[in-house]
């Protein structure tokens, strides 16, 4: 008899808690109530809401010959910036009803979302409890019931994820480049042979990048309209080398060739000289997603370095790269946000606090992120590897 043992590793889960209370005669009208969940360097915007047929617009409902019958659900929707939302284990939400001394007056109602990505239909993804059954008869029987009018309405939304789920790169953007192949086709020809190049672009610092001319001319308009038949050189308003290799290698070979070390400064002149010298559409986005994707990996690394996270929280904003700015954020509130107050006070840089059209500051953006995170609790569970027995 022979006894081997084999374990399987098994993640820790984060668990968020929120709890919040509405007016009975003001849930068939509330407001979506907004709260955070933060981690480390993950941040997720909630929406929490009682709504009518599922969130259908009511001028929708309308358009039906007859009338539905009165569906109410409590939806809850990811918002905010970021591109891509990590799947859930569970969504446990639990409801009630209780009086002025909180003692409860109906026998409370629950329901558990089954775990995955958010559903999606044509208005909105997220999760929400079922059209019929017991939660929606609960609703149904309370709201706009006279009876219950001096009763407070109670909503507990549990939130349970896989942690590395919740902080896995995979679930930051949707829209990235490919890496460069190990086995490169004809396209690298003009990247790689030294024999094609004929050209230089320099830098503001007189480093030099050789290059095919040709290449330049049928891959970028930019490059069309300043270019010249007598031109040997052209300068580009840029100070690091690397910005020029990553932009021209994707230009030519759609696929990202990431610098050693991707800086905050380094990262700005890619995304600036991408904006200038690559086509707009997809081909751009898919650069931008590979720059915020290895600007995420440095993030993770350099989390601790509060003056580096103000940086690339800075040129995240700056450029556009929202999934990004929200990761900075996440890493802020969990890591620095009392030395971050402080260090703003006796330093204030007027970049944080800068209002754009149909935007808002850096400051205002943090903290209104903060002040959503405070509503929620959270705890994390660590889940022994299973060790398997086998015996032959």
């Amino acid at each position: 008899m022979s006894k081997t043992e084999n374990s399987q590793e098994s993640s820790d889960t984060i668990t968020f808690v929120h709890s919040c209370q509405v007016p009975i005669t003001e849930v068939n009208h509330m407001m979506p109530i907004h709260f955070a969940t933060v981690h480390e360097y993950s941040l997720i915007n909630w929406s929490l809401q009682i709504s009518e047929a599922g969130g259908i617009p009511r001028f929708l409902r309308n358009l039906e010959p007859e009338p539905r019958e009165t569906v109410f659900q409590v939806t809850l929707h990811p918002v905010g910036q970021r591109d891509s939302y990590p799947p859930v284990l569970k969504v446990d939400f639990k409801l009630k009803l209780v009086g002025s001394s909180d003692q409860d007056i109906l026998a409370p109602v629950r329901f558990t979302h089954p775990p995955g990505f958010p559903n999606r239909n044509g208005f909105n993804s997220g999760y929400s409890t079922p059209a019929s059954g017991a939660v929606r008869d609960f609703l149904v029987g309370v709201i706009g019931n006279r009876r219950y009018e001096n009763c407070m309405f109670e909503i507990l939304t549990v939130i349970v994820f896989d942690i590395k789920e919740f902080l896995s790169m995979t679930h930051l953007n949707r829209i990235f480049g490919k890496p460069m192949p190990v086995d490169l086709n004809f396209r690298f020809n003009l990247l790689m042979n030294q024999k094609t190049h004929n050209f230089l672009l320099t830098t503001t610092t007189q480093l030099e990048f050789p290059c095919n001319k040709e290449g330049l001319y049928v891959a970028s308009p930019y490059f069309r309209k300043n270019l010249t038949s007598t031109m040997t050189s052209f300068p580009l308003d840029v100070q690091y080398l690397e910005a020029i290799e990553v932009v021209i290698s994707w230009m030519f070979t759609e696929s990202y060739h990431p610098p050693t070390k991707l800086t905050p400064k380094l990262a700005e002149e890619i995304v600036k000289l991408s904006e200038r010298i690559v086509p707009p559409g997809p081909n751009r986005k898919q650069l931008a997603g590979s720059i915020e994707r290895h600007c995420f990996e440095e993030l993770i690394l350099n989390c601790e370095d509060m003056a580096y996270v103000k940086e690339l929280m800075l040129m995240a904003h700056t450029n556009r790269l929202d999934s990004l700015h929200e990761a900075c954020n996440a890493t802020i509130i969990s890591f620095h946000f009392a030395d971050f107050c402080r260090d703003m006070k006796q330093n204030p840089d007027p970049a944080f606090t800068q209002h754009q059209m149909h935007r808002s500051s850096v400051m205002s953006r943090l903290y209104d992120n903060y002040g959503k995170s405070l509503c929620v609790h959270s705890f994390m569970r660590k889940i022994p590897p299973v060790v398997m027995a086998q015996q032959g």
